[in-house]
C-alpha cells in the first residue's frame, strides 16, 4: 500500500507539472524522451557488439602463418586500431549524453526547467561528440582498410607448404572493418537523434 500510495502521489504531481507546461514544451519533452531512449539503446547494442570483435584480438590472437618477410599478419597490429578503440570511447561519452536526454525529459517538465538556450546548448554538446567520434572512427577504418588492401597485395601467390597458398585476409579482418562501421552507425544514430531534437527544440511555438 505505501509503494502504491507513493506511485499514485508521483503521478499526481506529474500530471500537476504538465497542467503547468506548454503544449509546444509538451512536445520538446516528449522527443528527448523518446529520441534519447532510442538512441540509448541502439548505440549500446552496436556499442556491446563491436567492442566484442576488437576484444576478440587480444583475447584470442591469431595463430603464426608463414607470410612474407617484413609483413606482419597480426590483426591487433593493424593501424587505425586505435582510432576505432577511441571511437568506442568517445561511443561511450555519446551513450551518456543521450542518458541526459532522458533525464532533461523529466528536467523540462518540472518549474525550474532549463531555458530553450540552455537545452539547444545541451544539444549541440551531443552534436559534437557524435561529429567527433564519427570522424575518428572514420580515420580508423580507412587506415584498417588500407593496411588490408596492401596484406592482399603482398600476401599473393605465398606458398606455406602443407597448406597450400596463404590468402593472408582471413573472416577476423572483415569483422574488424565491420565493427568500425558498427561505431560509426551508432555515432550516425546518436546525430541524428540530436539533429531532430535541436530542430523540435528551435521551433517555433504554435500560437493556436
Amino acid at each position: 500500500m505505501p509503494r502504491e500510495l507513493k506511485n499514485s502521489k508521483q503521478e499526481e504531481r506529474e500530471e500537476d507539472n504538465d497542467n503547468d507546461v506548454s503544449p509546444n514544451v509538451l512536445r520538446v519533452v516528449l522527443a528527448f524522451r523518446r529520441w534519447g531512449w532510442v538512441s540509448f539503446w541502439a548505440q549500446v547494442i552496436l556499442c556491446v557488439v563491436s567492442s566484442i570483435v576488437l576484444l576478440q584480438l587480444f583475447l584470442f590472437p591469431r595463430a603464426s602463418q608463414a607470410v612474407p618477410v617484413g609483413l606482419d599478419n597480426n590483426p591487433a597490429s593493424l593501424p587505425g586500431l586505435s582510432f576505432a578503440w577511441a571511437g568506442v570511447a568517445i561511443l561511450g561519452a555519446s551513450i551518456f549524453w543521450n542518458f541526459r536526454y532522458t533525464q532533461m525529459a523529466k528536467k523540462l517538465r518540472s518549474p525550474n526547467r532549463p531555458t530553450k538556450t540552455q537545452t539547444i546548448f545541451q544539444i549541440k554538446i551531443g552534436l559534437i561528440i557524435n561529429l567527433v567520434g564519427m570522424f575518428v572512427t572514420l580515420v580508423g577504418a580507412f587506415a584498417i582498410n588500407g593496411a588490408l588492401t596492401l596484406r592482399s597485395i603482398q600476401g599473393q601467390g605465398v606458398f606455406t607448404g602443407a597448406g597450400g597458398f596463404n590468402s593472408i585476409i582471413q573472416p577476423l579482418d572483415f569483422q574488424i572493418i565491420q565493427a568500425s562501421f558498427n561505431i560509426i552507425l551508432a555515432h550516425f544514430v546518436g546525430l541524428v537523434a540530436s539533429l531532430f531534437l535541436l530542430n523540435r527544440a528551435t521551433d517555433k511555438p504554435n500560437r493556436e
